[in-house]
């Protein structure tokens, strides 16, 4: 499963997920105010990789090197990187500015609503029984 962890005592949202699984963050980049997604596939417990990253303008903070991946652009006008980086977990500052939302097949979740601007929240990968350990047991 891929659960979103707030901080604090806030409820975390589970998704159910399985090996193979495909996710991702949409946000709006704070400079040039256009859309920026980051997708990840599930490997498997505290594993994740994020597989590319799809924009919509070259500008300030986006990658340009060939060390930060493969550059092309999309048949939509779009450009993205192919970076297959790995992750143990993915962490989050949420922020009303980029307006962040993690997409998990047909479910949309807006972070900013659920959770409010500054709340710190990752993004793990676990089996079900580790989540009922860490979360739902005193």
């Amino acid at each position: 499963m891929v659960v979103l962890v707030p901080e604090g005592d806030r409820e975390p949202i589970v998704m159910k997920s399985y090996k193979g699984d495909k996710w991702h963050i949409s946000l709006t980049h704070s400079v040039e105010k256009t859309t920026w997604e980051e997708y990840f596939t599930v490997n498997g417990v505290d594993d994740m990789t994020m597989t590319h990253t799809k924009f919509e303008s070259l500008g300030w903070g986006y990658p340009y090197s060939t060390k930060d991946g493969s550059f092309s652009s999309t048949e939509d006008g779009k450009f993205q990187m192919i970076m297959n980086r790995s992750y143990k977990d993915v962490p989050l500052r949420i922020s009303e500015q980029a307006m962040q939302h993690i997409v998990h097949g047909a479910d949309d979740y807006d972070l900013v609503k659920l959770y409010g601007q500054g709340t710190a929240v990752t993004v793990k990968a676990m089996k079900r029984y580790h989540y009922w350990i860490n979360y739902c047991f005193d």
